[in-house]
């Protein structure tokens, strides 16, 4: 397998509008979405109670997982799989950034600015490829009084990305870190909003098939709400 045939099959796991066409393995013809993400996301605070990092951690559908174990497998090369895994997570990040990481985050309803993901991770949990980044705020927002939302999602909905059933079960879908480290106390509530799009987009979803051009704006309908309520702890 050539170096391009690899990095087109990286590409097509998260810019399926782009690359759809360089899959090479049989995908079924169903409607929207085609592939699903397991999400856990952790809000990480600084010792002065401000937020400054989402770090957020992917699991992948067991059949994109297959797809991208063999692809990474039948590569001709020397390296192991450990760095096959490391150069196809930074071509995840890469692809990420030219649409803002998929997330979108405000502060009381207002937009936060992100920076440039990094320290990203990927391996194989199991049989499914597991990817890990920490995506920065451009600047550090105080939390105490206020609300940060997040909706992380594929904006043509050919992924679904939803919180994982099994971290939520645990309170561990969402959680916040750094709070035992304030200089001074906060109390901090986090919370997943199902989606609940209106019956018209998921017709419009319903209709869409694999080589369908889907509009750019589908996936916020399907996204959950992640948010953080913090207080000066009395």
């Amino acid at each position: 397998m050539s170096v391009a045939a690899y990095r087109n099959a990286c590409m097509a796991l998260l810019l399926p509008l782009l690359t759809m066409s360089l899959l090479s393995v049989s995908q079924p013809a169903a409607a929207h979405p085609h592939g699903w993400v397991d999400l856990r996301v952790t809000l990480r605070l600084d010792d002065q109670g401000r937020a400054v990092a989402l770090r957020q951690y992917w699991l992948l559908d067991p059949f994109y997982s297959l797809t991208l174990r063999q692809e990474l497998a039948a590569l001709e090369d020397d390296s192991s799989m450990e760095q096959r895994l490391d150069a196809l997570g930074n071509e995840i990040l890469a692809n990420l950034s030219q649409f803002e990481y998929y997330t979108h985050v405000t502060l009381d309803d207002a937009p936060v600015a992100l920076g440039k993901a990094k320290n990203q991770t990927t391996w194989l949990k199991g049989e499914r490829v597991a990817f890990q980044m920490e995506l920065p705020l451009a600047k550090p927002v105080p939390m105490a009084g206020h609300t940060l939302s997040y909706r992380i999602y594929d904006p043509t909905y050919y992924i679904e990305i939803l919180h994982d059933p099994d971290a939520i079960a645990v309170k561990e879908g969402l959680v916040v870190s750094g709070l035992e480290s304030q200089t001074s106390p906060l109390s901090c509530t986090p919370g997943i909003q199902p989606a609940d799009p209106d019956p018209e987009k998921v017709a419009e979803a319903s209709m869409l098939d694999i080589n369908a051009t889907a509009p750019m704006d589908l996936g916020q309908y399907f996204a959950e709400i992640g948010s953080v309520r913090c207080e000066a702890a009395q």
